[in-house]
């Protein structure tokens, strides 16, 4: 019970501030209203309408993304994901959180800044490219659920996906066409634990992965880590000037915890950075593995992530599946 207390401190954590500039082509996405199903099936919703030829004139899609200015930036340099992935026993106490000046390397290039509108409010998180036309997300920054207060459930109305985003430049903006969730997250059932259903994939308006690659995902039932953990975190914190316009990586060791479905990592970010994919090293190179899903209410040293269980799986067969028509 503990752990669904913390998600409805996150959710009203979430909510934030109107004072943010939209997209220039707001007004040409149109929301569809978002259908919650059967538990155990995919949740189908949040399409947006979109005139494509005004959307094309407002985005840089085609152009390449400029030389970033490595002085402007207030945070160390990093090298390629790698370098902090050392044995978990070797690992310092506590994440390790370094800023990404470079966001065109590849994995980085695939990970992006997700905005959502819900009724005019604007929510800020990460997203990564998992497949062509397919970013992955958290489900809380897609989907708000009924709390207590009298908010009712909905998808967001509108999407839109910067890849690479950095201090304002990116490699293009993308709106989303349709997004998914999982019904455990959107209609939990009494009793029950949403967050190892907190994951969304959105199926974006037009390709994407020839632009910024496609990350890595592994899924396993037990993940051990170390994880490194990217995201755009909004919040300062101690040592940290975060503000939503830079990468950033933090990595540290898993934690020992014994809720089901979720695993449980240090985690250096702050909200904004929701979403954001946990990478671990593999024998074939880094791979995803995990989200940032939720903090704990007692601090912003460790976070929470879905495990990428047969139902996560099933969410994204689904997507793919709607995408092909087979």
């Amino acid at each position: 019970m503990e752990f669904v207390a913390n998600l409805e401190v996150l959710e009203a954590a979430l909510q934030p501030p109107p004072a943010y500039e939209a997209p220039a082509h707001e007004d040409d996405l149109t929301p569809l209203p978002g259908l919650v199903l059967e538990l155990d099936e995919p949740t189908v919703g949040g399409r947006n309408a979109v005139h494509r030829e005004r959307l094309r004139r407002s985005r840089m899609v085609s152009r390449p993304v400029p030389p970033q200015n490595k002085q402007t930036h207030h945070a160390a340099v990093t090298n390629q994901i790698g370098r902090r992935l050392i044995g978990a026993d070797d690992q310092g106490q506590g994440a390790f959180t370094e800023a990404i000046t470079d966001t065109r390397a590849h994995p980085y290039s695939s990970v992006g800044k997700l905005t959502a509108s819900f009724n005019g409010r604007y929510r800020h998180c990460t997203a990564t490219v998992v497949a062509e036309r397919v970013v992955m997300t958290a489900a809380h920054c897609v989907f708000a659920r009924k709390t207590s207060t009298g908010q009712t459930a909905q998808f967001a109305d509108w999407v839109t996906f910067e890849p690479g985003y950095n201090n304002g430049v990116s490699a293009g903006r993308w709106a989303g066409e349709a997004t998914y969730i999982h019904s455990g997250w959107g209609n939990p059932q009494p009793g029950t634990n949403a967050g190892p259903f907190d994951y969304a994939f959105i199926r974006l308006d037009t390709p994407i992965a020839r632009v910024t690659g496609i990350a890595s995902l592994v899924t396993d039932a037990a993940p051990q880590g170390p994880f490194t953990a990217l995201g755009y975190p909004r919040y300062p914190r101690e040592g940290f000037r975060f503000d939503g316009r830079f990468l950033y990586a933090t990595t540290g060791k898993r934690i020992e915890y014994k809720g089901v479905g979720t695993i449980q990592a240090e985690n250096g970010l702050t909200e904004g950075s929701s979403g954001g994919p946990w990478f671990t090293q593999t024998e074939y190179g880094p791979g995803v593995v995990g989200i940032n899903s939720t903090k704990p209410a007692y601090g912003d040293d460790s976070t929470w992530s879905p495990i990428f269980s047969d139902s996560f799986q099933s969410l994204l067969a689904r997507v793919l599946a709607d995408m092909t028509g087979t």
